[in-house]
């Protein structure tokens, strides 16, 4: 009898551990996109905006140069975004997650000693150049 429990096997003849394994051996694809993944959830603690962008855009299959083009910024800018290391501007961020199929939303929530906490949520107002 085996002590891991990750390698026992399931009524259908293989664990699940191992299946995952055979999986990644034969598809790159999957091996990619669960390091992507991974990667995506380490800066998720760092820098949620950061992390939401770049798994957005990976589900898009879009490239940073893409969004970078389509955004009216540079790809230097996109990249160094994605790894956590800027925050964007509200109209910035606006154009980035418009190229995304998403829209900013500003929340505010009050909070109260005798009751529970109060969120609203509205649209970020659209900001021009002054």
């Amino acid at each position: 009898m085996r002590s891991n429990t990750d390698d026992q096997t399931s009524p259908a003849g293989t664990s699940a551990s191992a299946a995952a394994k055979r999986r990644a051996a034969r598809q790159d694809d999957y091996r990619e996109a669960s390091d992507e993944y991974a990667a995506i959830r380490q800066l998720r603690d760092r820098n949620w905006i950061a992390a939401h962008i770049r798994e957005r855009r990976y589900e898009l299959e879009l490239t940073q140069q893409h969004v970078a083009e389509r955004a009216q910024t540079s790809h230097s800018f996109i990249s160094k975004l994605e790894r956590g290391d800027h925050i964007p501007t509200i109209p910035v961020l606006q154009r980035i997650l418009a190229v995304l199929d998403e829209e900013l939303l500003i929340g505010i929530q009050r909070h109260s000693l005798d009751a529970e906490p109060e969120c609203e949520l509205a649209p970020a107002p659209k900001l021009t150049a002054a």
